[in-house]
């Protein structure tokens, strides 16, 4: 019922998970997080407790929240910033439910239960497919420079501030095997409890702080929540070029 930690005893972790539960179990709200910088401190802290750390670690965010989370786990660990985009499938008459996601260099996971289960037309779903992998393409044109995301050899981290469906970080996971990364991982501050195992199936490793058994919103682990604009992407990557 409870959130659990991912990996093995460690007393000041079990401690910091014992307050978390205390949070969730008084609070009316489930505040956990003040902010996206300090969950993104405390990811960085599991995923060194992982063993994943070090210069040949590429943490890379997926805009705009996780980015924000993703710098202060890149300093944590002592890995390199990034970014990588990946963008939700629409579903028709409800954009937040999401049919899936595209990711760059051409990834794409389609939930096919929800597919079925609401009966959308594949038409649909390749127009849908083909206009966010333009969004793709502009937002690494406008955040990577439209460089190429090139990860031979490396430990690719992909991180959100939250996982509730898992759809857009198993894209980007895709695309990271697809950039030739030699492991991939997971991580985000919060995970919901059935999502992980799918989720799992698509990376080498899985990393969070908490893991609710019921995640309605990832926001409702934050006390700060705020919008992210791309503005404050690009500063955080150490981009001079302008938004726009």
């Amino acid at each position: 019922m409870f959130p659990h930690r991912w990996g093995g005893s460690d007393p000041v972790a079990d401690f910091q998970l014992d307050f978390f539960t205390l949070v969730l179990i008084f609070s009316p709200v489930a505040l956990v997080f003040r902010n996206r910088e300090e969950a993104g401190r405390l990811l960085g802290e599991a995923l060194k407790r992982e063993g994943i750390s070090g210069s040949e670690v590429r943490v890379l965010g997926i805009p705009r929240g996780g980015v924000i989370t993703a710098k202060a786990a890149s300093e944590v660990v002592g890995g390199q910033l990034d970014v990588i985009v990946s963008r939700k499938l629409r579903a028709p008459f409800n954009p937040e439910l999401g049919l899936g996601a595209v990711s760059e260099l051409e990834a794409v996971y389609i939930n096919w239960d929800i597919v079925r289960e609401l009966g959308v037309g594949r038409d649909y779903l390749d127009r849908e497919v083909e206009y966010q992998r333009e969004v793709v393409k502009r937002y690494v044109e406008k955040f990577r420079l439209g460089s190429p995301l090139s990860l031979r050899g490396t430990t690719a981290v992909v991180v959100d501030d939250g996982i509730a469906t898992g759809a857009t970080v198993i894209a980007a996971s895709i695309a990271c095997r697809n950039a030739g990364a030699e492991r991939v991982v997971v991580a985000a501050p919060v995970v919901s409890e059935d999502v992980a195992p799918i989720v799992s199936r698509y990376c080498d490793r899985l990393v969070y702080v908490i893991k609710p058994a019921v995640l309605y919103a990832v926001g409702m682990y934050y006390e700060d929540f705020s919008e992210v604009s791309d503005e404050e992407v690009l500063r955080l990557l150490g981009r001079s070029r302008q938004a726009g």
